[in-house]
Protein backbone atom coordinates (compact mmCIF):
# COMPACT_ATOMS: atom_id res chain seq x y z
CA UNK A 1 0.00 0.00 0.00
CA UNK A 2 1.12 3.63 -1.10
CA UNK A 3 0.49 6.29 2.26
CA UNK A 4 0.12 8.78 -0.25
CA UNK A 5 -2.47 7.21 -2.07
CA UNK A 6 -4.50 6.09 1.25
CA UNK A 7 -4.81 9.77 2.02
CA UNK A 8 -5.01 11.28 -1.96
CA UNK A 9 -8.87 11.68 -1.70
CA UNK A 10 -9.61 11.93 1.37
CA UNK A 11 -10.78 16.12 2.94
CA UNK A 12 -8.30 17.96 5.19
CA UNK A 13 -10.35 16.48 8.84
CA UNK A 14 -10.42 13.18 6.96
CA UNK A 15 -6.43 13.23 6.02
CA UNK A 16 -5.61 14.67 9.79
CA UNK A 17 -7.42 11.92 11.46
CA UNK A 18 -5.82 9.21 8.97
CA UNK A 19 -2.42 10.29 9.71
CA UNK A 20 -2.63 12.33 13.04
CA UNK A 21 0.27 10.14 15.45
CA UNK A 22 -1.85 11.29 18.54
CA UNK A 23 -2.87 7.98 21.03
CA UNK A 24 -5.35 7.76 22.10
CA UNK A 25 -7.15 9.39 18.78
CA UNK A 26 -11.04 10.43 19.03
CA UNK A 27 -12.61 10.91 15.63
CA UNK A 28 -15.63 12.55 16.31
CA UNK A 29 -17.29 11.84 12.76
CA UNK A 30 -21.09 13.64 11.90
CA UNK A 31 -23.58 11.68 9.78
CA UNK A 32 -22.31 11.09 6.76
CA UNK A 33 -18.80 11.90 7.23
CA UNK A 34 -17.21 8.53 6.00
CA UNK A 35 -16.34 7.86 9.41
CA UNK A 36 -15.67 3.90 8.64
CA UNK A 37 -13.56 4.97 5.38
CA UNK A 38 -11.24 7.17 7.52
CA UNK A 39 -10.66 4.66 10.50
CA UNK A 40 -9.80 2.16 7.66
CA UNK A 41 -7.53 4.19 5.77
CA UNK A 42 -6.15 5.27 9.46
CA UNK A 43 -5.75 1.25 9.76
CA UNK A 44 -4.39 0.93 6.11
CA UNK A 45 -1.78 4.19 6.71
CA UNK A 46 -0.15 3.10 10.08
CA UNK A 47 0.40 -0.12 8.16
CA UNK A 48 1.62 1.06 5.50
CA UNK A 49 4.15 3.15 6.93
CA UNK A 50 5.02 0.33 9.35
CA UNK A 51 3.40 2.09 12.49
CA UNK A 52 1.11 -1.05 12.87
CA UNK A 53 1.85 -4.58 12.23
CA UNK A 54 -1.60 -6.06 10.87
CA UNK A 55 -1.21 -9.29 12.72
CA UNK A 56 -1.37 -7.33 15.96
CA UNK A 57 -4.26 -5.01 15.26
CA UNK A 58 -8.26 -5.84 16.51
CA UNK A 59 -10.37 -3.07 14.98
CA UNK A 60 -13.83 -4.00 17.06
CA UNK A 61 -17.41 -3.10 16.34
CA UNK A 62 -21.00 -4.06 17.09
CA UNK A 63 -22.57 -5.69 14.75
CA UNK A 64 -21.80 -8.96 12.75
CA UNK A 65 -22.67 -7.28 9.34
CA UNK A 66 -20.34 -4.04 10.18
CA UNK A 67 -18.03 -6.32 11.05
CA UNK A 68 -17.90 -7.68 7.31
CA UNK A 69 -17.96 -4.64 6.30
CA UNK A 70 -15.06 -3.11 8.23
CA UNK A 71 -13.28 -6.07 7.21
CA UNK A 72 -14.36 -5.89 3.42
CA UNK A 73 -12.70 -2.64 3.32
CA UNK A 74 -9.67 -3.90 5.07
CA UNK A 75 -8.90 -6.78 2.63
CA UNK A 76 -9.59 -4.20 -0.52
CA UNK A 77 -7.24 -2.45 1.47
CA UNK A 78 -4.58 -5.10 0.60
CA UNK A 79 -4.88 -5.95 4.34
CA UNK A 80 -6.53 -9.48 3.55
CA UNK A 81 -7.27 -11.20 6.72
CA UNK A 82 -4.20 -10.57 8.80
CA UNK A 83 -6.01 -8.32 10.64
CA UNK A 84 -8.59 -9.65 13.63
CA UNK A 85 -11.78 -7.51 12.79
CA UNK A 86 -14.76 -8.55 14.78
CA UNK A 87 -18.02 -7.81 17.28
CA UNK A 88 -16.81 -7.60 20.96
CA UNK A 89 -18.78 -10.85 21.51
CA UNK A 90 -16.89 -12.43 18.32
CA UNK A 91 -13.73 -11.84 19.68
CA UNK A 92 -14.02 -12.45 22.89
CA UNK A 93 -15.94 -15.74 22.28
CA UNK A 94 -12.80 -16.60 19.93
CA UNK A 95 -10.74 -15.63 23.40
CA UNK A 96 -12.49 -18.15 25.70
CA UNK A 97 -12.65 -20.94 23.56
CA UNK A 98 -8.88 -20.77 23.30
CA UNK A 99 -8.22 -20.70 26.97
CA UNK A 100 -10.73 -23.80 27.42
CA UNK A 101 -9.13 -25.42 25.31
CA UNK A 102 -5.60 -24.70 26.44
CA UNK A 103 -6.84 -26.00 29.93
CA UNK A 104 -9.19 -28.62 28.69
CA UNK A 105 -12.46 -27.93 29.69
CA UNK A 106 -15.20 -28.39 27.83
CA UNK A 107 -16.77 -25.32 26.55
CA UNK A 108 -20.42 -24.17 27.65
CA UNK A 109 -23.04 -24.49 25.53
CA UNK A 110 -23.87 -20.76 24.02
CA UNK A 111 -27.75 -19.67 23.99
CA UNK A 112 -28.49 -17.03 21.39
CA UNK A 113 -31.92 -16.82 22.39
CA UNK A 114 -32.79 -15.67 26.08
CA UNK A 115 -36.36 -15.67 25.80
CA UNK A 116 -36.80 -19.08 24.88
CA UNK A 117 -34.03 -20.12 27.81
CA UNK A 118 -35.93 -18.08 30.64
CA UNK A 119 -39.75 -19.73 29.53
CA UNK A 120 -38.30 -23.03 29.67
CA UNK A 121 -36.39 -22.45 32.85
CA UNK A 122 -38.12 -20.08 35.12
CA UNK A 123 -41.36 -19.94 36.10
CA UNK A 124 -43.07 -16.67 35.11
CA UNK A 125 -45.92 -15.22 37.10
CA UNK A 126 -49.33 -14.99 34.96
CA UNK A 127 -49.20 -12.42 32.60
CA UNK A 128 -45.85 -11.43 32.70
CA UNK A 129 -44.40 -11.17 29.52
CA UNK A 130 -40.82 -12.84 29.41
CA UNK A 131 -39.60 -10.30 26.87
CA UNK A 132 -39.73 -7.53 29.10
CA UNK A 133 -37.90 -9.36 31.55
CA UNK A 134 -35.01 -10.54 29.20
CA UNK A 135 -35.14 -6.24 27.96
CA UNK A 136 -34.17 -5.61 32.03
CA UNK A 137 -32.14 -8.32 32.64
CA UNK A 138 -29.81 -7.10 28.87
CA UNK A 139 -29.88 -4.01 30.10
CA UNK A 140 -28.40 -4.81 33.49
CA UNK A 141 -25.95 -7.13 32.27
CA UNK A 142 -24.69 -4.64 29.94
CA UNK A 143 -24.27 -2.11 32.70
CA UNK A 144 -23.01 -4.73 35.37
CA UNK A 145 -25.52 -4.65 37.38
CA UNK A 146 -26.18 -7.79 39.71
CA UNK A 147 -29.30 -9.29 40.63
CA UNK A 148 -29.20 -7.50 44.31
CA UNK A 149 -28.82 -4.32 42.78
CA UNK A 150 -31.24 -4.03 40.00
CA UNK A 151 -33.66 -2.68 42.22
CA UNK A 152 -31.72 0.56 43.08
CA UNK A 153 -29.98 0.61 40.08
CA UNK A 154 -32.86 0.90 37.95
CA UNK A 155 -34.25 3.22 40.53
CA UNK A 156 -31.40 5.77 39.57
CA UNK A 157 -31.81 5.15 35.90
CA UNK A 158 -35.41 6.00 35.78
CA UNK A 159 -35.95 2.55 33.97
CA UNK A 160 -39.71 1.81 32.87
CA UNK A 161 -41.33 -1.41 32.59
CA UNK A 162 -44.33 -3.37 32.52
CA UNK A 163 -42.84 -5.82 35.18
CA UNK A 164 -42.42 -4.81 38.83
CA UNK A 165 -38.56 -4.14 39.77
CA UNK A 166 -38.65 -6.33 42.54
CA UNK A 167 -40.11 -8.84 39.83
CA UNK A 168 -37.37 -8.44 37.92
CA UNK A 169 -34.95 -8.84 39.99
CA UNK A 170 -36.05 -12.24 41.23
CA UNK A 171 -36.39 -13.59 37.73
CA UNK A 172 -33.04 -12.40 36.67
CA UNK A 173 -31.56 -13.79 39.50
CA UNK A 174 -32.98 -16.87 38.73
CA UNK A 175 -31.71 -16.83 34.58
CA UNK A 176 -28.39 -16.67 36.26
CA UNK A 177 -28.71 -19.70 38.30
CA UNK A 178 -30.50 -21.69 35.78
CA UNK A 179 -27.49 -20.65 33.62
CA UNK A 180 -25.01 -21.92 35.95
CA UNK A 181 -27.17 -25.06 36.68
CA UNK A 182 -27.80 -25.88 32.89
CA UNK A 183 -24.27 -25.04 31.98
CA UNK A 184 -24.96 -22.04 29.56
CA UNK A 185 -23.67 -18.94 28.91
CA UNK A 186 -25.49 -15.89 26.91
CA UNK A 187 -23.44 -13.42 24.87
CA UNK A 188 -23.45 -11.26 27.61
CA UNK A 189 -21.78 -13.62 29.81
CA UNK A 190 -18.99 -14.25 27.01
CA UNK A 191 -17.92 -10.58 27.72
CA UNK A 192 -18.14 -10.92 31.37
CA UNK A 193 -15.88 -14.05 31.32
CA UNK A 194 -13.38 -12.74 29.43
CA UNK A 195 -12.97 -9.62 32.08
CA UNK A 196 -12.60 -11.97 34.24
CA UNK A 197 -10.05 -14.19 32.57
CA UNK A 198 -8.15 -11.06 31.88
CA UNK A 199 -7.46 -10.25 35.69
CA UNK A 200 -4.36 -13.27 34.99
CA UNK A 201 -1.30 -11.61 34.91
CA UNK A 202 0.03 -14.52 32.17
CA UNK A 203 -3.16 -14.57 29.70
CA UNK A 204 -3.61 -10.95 29.73
CA UNK A 205 0.11 -10.31 29.13
CA UNK A 206 -0.29 -13.18 25.72
CA UNK A 207 -3.48 -11.27 25.06
CA UNK A 208 -2.27 -7.94 25.19
CA UNK A 209 0.79 -8.74 23.00
CA UNK A 210 -1.56 -10.46 20.74
CA UNK A 211 -3.96 -7.13 20.47
CA UNK A 212 -1.48 -4.11 20.16
CA UNK A 213 -3.59 -1.41 18.19
CA UNK A 214 -6.83 -1.13 19.32
CA UNK A 215 -9.77 0.52 16.73
CA UNK A 216 -13.17 0.73 17.78
CA UNK A 217 -15.92 1.75 15.22
CA UNK A 218 -19.10 3.32 16.55
CA UNK A 219 -18.16 4.01 20.16
CA UNK A 220 -21.30 5.92 20.78
CA UNK A 221 -22.69 2.66 21.04
CA UNK A 222 -20.20 0.99 24.27
CA UNK A 223 -21.34 -0.06 27.29
CA UNK A 224 -19.93 -0.57 30.37
CA UNK A 225 -19.51 -3.94 30.27
CA UNK A 226 -17.85 -3.32 26.74
CA UNK A 227 -15.76 -0.80 27.49
CA UNK A 228 -14.18 -2.49 30.78
CA UNK A 229 -13.32 -5.40 28.32
CA UNK A 230 -11.65 -2.72 25.81
CA UNK A 231 -9.73 -1.03 28.47
CA UNK A 232 -8.84 -5.00 29.76
CA UNK A 233 -7.17 -6.00 26.58
CA UNK A 234 -5.42 -2.36 26.57
CA UNK A 235 -3.80 -2.55 29.72
CA UNK A 236 -1.72 0.67 30.53
CA UNK A 237 -1.14 1.36 27.31
CA UNK A 238 -2.41 4.34 24.64
CA UNK A 239 -2.37 2.56 21.15
CA UNK A 240 -6.65 3.05 20.79
CA UNK A 241 -8.67 5.05 17.98
CA UNK A 242 -12.00 5.22 18.55
CA UNK A 243 -15.03 6.83 15.93
CA UNK A 244 -18.27 7.73 16.60
CA UNK A 245 -21.16 10.58 17.27
CA UNK A 246 -22.73 11.07 20.10
CA UNK A 247 -25.71 12.72 18.11
CA UNK A 248 -25.95 8.49 17.04
CA UNK A 249 -26.49 7.72 19.90
CA UNK A 250 -29.56 5.36 20.13
CA UNK A 251 -29.10 2.05 22.45
CA UNK A 252 -29.03 3.85 26.12
CA UNK A 253 -32.66 1.98 26.54
CA UNK A 254 -30.36 -0.97 26.22
CA UNK A 255 -27.57 -0.09 28.62
CA UNK A 256 -25.23 1.97 26.09
CA UNK A 257 -23.41 5.11 27.49
CA UNK A 258 -22.22 7.64 24.87
CA UNK A 259 -20.58 9.27 28.01
CA UNK A 260 -17.16 7.56 26.67
CA UNK A 261 -16.96 8.65 23.68
CA UNK A 262 -18.09 12.73 24.93
CA UNK A 263 -15.56 12.21 27.65
CA UNK A 264 -13.08 10.17 25.97
CA UNK A 265 -10.58 12.53 27.30
CA UNK A 266 -11.32 11.98 30.86
CA UNK A 267 -11.15 8.36 30.61
CA UNK A 268 -7.78 8.55 28.69
CA UNK A 269 -6.25 11.55 29.95
CA UNK A 270 -3.74 13.17 27.29
CA UNK A 271 -6.14 11.82 24.27
CA UNK A 272 -6.64 14.14 21.07
CA UNK A 273 -9.34 14.82 19.57
CA UNK A 274 -10.20 15.22 15.43
CA UNK A 275 -13.48 15.91 14.17
CA UNK A 276 -15.33 15.68 11.00
CA UNK A 277 -18.15 17.26 9.83
CA UNK A 278 -18.24 17.17 6.37
CA UNK A 279 -21.25 15.50 5.17
CA UNK A 280 -21.39 13.60 1.49
CA UNK A 281 -25.14 12.60 2.41
CA UNK A 282 -27.28 14.76 2.77
CA UNK A 283 -29.02 17.69 0.68
CA UNK A 284 -28.41 20.68 2.34
CA UNK A 285 -32.04 21.65 3.17
CA UNK A 286 -32.04 18.53 5.52
CA UNK A 287 -28.63 19.44 7.47
CA UNK A 288 -30.24 22.32 7.95
CA UNK A 289 -33.22 20.63 9.85
CA UNK A 290 -30.82 18.24 11.87
CA UNK A 291 -28.28 21.15 13.12
CA UNK A 292 -31.37 22.88 14.26
CA UNK A 293 -32.69 20.06 16.35
CA UNK A 294 -28.58 19.27 17.25
CA UNK A 295 -27.30 22.43 18.61
CA UNK A 296 -29.40 22.37 21.70
CA UNK A 297 -27.80 19.58 22.97
CA UNK A 298 -24.89 19.72 21.66
CA UNK A 299 -24.00 23.11 21.27
CA UNK A 300 -19.97 22.49 21.40
CA UNK A 301 -19.67 20.57 17.88
CA UNK A 302 -19.48 21.70 14.39
CA UNK A 303 -22.42 21.92 12.35
CA UNK A 304 -22.23 19.40 9.74
CA UNK A 305 -21.53 21.10 6.26
CA UNK A 306 -23.44 19.68 3.01
CA UNK A 307 -21.41 18.67 -0.29
CA UNK A 308 -24.64 17.49 -2.42
CA UNK A 309 -27.09 19.45 -4.35
CA UNK A 310 -30.08 21.11 -2.84
CA UNK A 311 -33.41 18.68 -2.41
CA UNK A 312 -36.71 19.68 -0.97
CA UNK A 313 -37.45 20.86 2.51
CA UNK A 314 -38.14 18.03 4.77
CA UNK A 315 -41.62 18.57 6.44
CA UNK A 316 -41.82 17.73 10.15
CA UNK A 317 -44.57 16.88 11.94
CA UNK A 318 -46.36 15.83 15.33
CA UNK A 319 -49.49 14.10 17.05
CA UNK A 320 -51.38 13.32 19.34
CA UNK A 321 -51.36 9.81 19.56
CA UNK A 322 -50.22 7.19 17.26
CA UNK A 323 -53.12 6.40 15.52
CA UNK A 324 -52.74 9.89 14.89
CA UNK A 325 -49.56 9.70 13.53
CA UNK A 326 -50.37 6.39 11.15
CA UNK A 327 -53.62 8.19 9.37
CA UNK A 328 -51.58 11.43 9.29
CA UNK A 329 -48.48 8.85 7.31
CA UNK A 330 -51.32 7.61 5.03
CA UNK A 331 -52.34 10.83 3.94
CA UNK A 332 -48.92 12.27 3.16
CA UNK A 333 -48.34 8.97 1.15
CA UNK A 334 -51.88 9.67 -1.02
CA UNK A 335 -50.78 13.37 -1.28
CA UNK A 336 -47.31 12.23 -2.67
CA UNK A 337 -48.63 10.55 -5.36
CA UNK A 338 -48.95 11.41 -8.79
CA UNK A 339 -51.25 10.22 -11.34
CA UNK A 340 -49.02 7.73 -13.50
CA UNK A 341 -46.52 7.40 -10.91
CA UNK A 342 -45.71 4.39 -8.67
CA UNK A 343 -46.71 3.80 -4.98
CA UNK A 344 -43.05 2.29 -4.97
CA UNK A 345 -41.42 5.06 -4.94
CA UNK A 346 -42.62 5.86 -2.07
CA UNK A 347 -41.17 4.19 1.42
CA UNK A 348 -42.64 4.78 5.52
CA UNK A 349 -39.87 3.71 7.92
CA UNK A 350 -40.52 2.74 11.43
CA UNK A 351 -38.63 2.53 14.85
CA UNK A 352 -40.30 -0.44 16.20
CA UNK A 353 -42.80 -3.48 14.72
CA UNK A 354 -45.92 -2.10 16.61
CA UNK A 355 -45.45 1.41 14.23
CA UNK A 356 -44.77 -0.48 11.17
CA UNK A 357 -48.19 -2.49 12.07
CA UNK A 358 -50.10 0.55 12.94
CA UNK A 359 -49.23 2.55 9.71
CA UNK A 360 -49.68 -0.90 7.58
CA UNK A 361 -53.49 -0.78 9.08
CA UNK A 362 -54.05 3.23 8.08
CA UNK A 363 -52.49 2.84 4.63
CA UNK A 364 -54.95 -0.57 3.82
CA UNK A 365 -58.14 1.92 5.25
CA UNK A 366 -56.74 4.81 2.76
CA UNK A 367 -56.50 2.38 -0.05
CA UNK A 368 -53.21 2.01 -0.46
CA UNK A 369 -51.36 -0.92 -1.88
CA UNK A 370 -47.87 -1.26 -0.04
CA UNK A 371 -45.99 -4.01 1.36
CA UNK A 372 -44.30 -4.75 4.57
CA UNK A 373 -40.26 -5.38 4.56
CA UNK A 374 -40.13 -8.95 5.84
CA UNK A 375 -43.87 -9.51 6.65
Amino acid sequence: MDPARLVADLNDAQRAAVTSTAAPLCILAGAGSGKTRTLTRRIGHRVATGDADPRHVLALTFTRKAAGELGSRLRALGMRDTIAAGTFHSIAYAQLRNRWDERGIRPPDLIDRKVRFLVDNVRLPPKTQAIDVVSEIEWAMARRVEPDDYVSAAARAARTSPVAPDLVARIYAKYMEAKLRRRVVDFDDLLRLSIRDLADTEFAAAQRWRFRHLFVDEFQDVNPLQFDLLRAWLGDRADLCVVGDPNQAIYAWNGADAGYLVDFERWFPGADTVELADNYRSSPQVLAVANAVLAPSRPQSAPLRPHRPDGPLPVVASYATDDAEANGVARAVRDAHRPGGRWSDQAVLTRTNAQTALVGEALRAAGIPHRVRGG
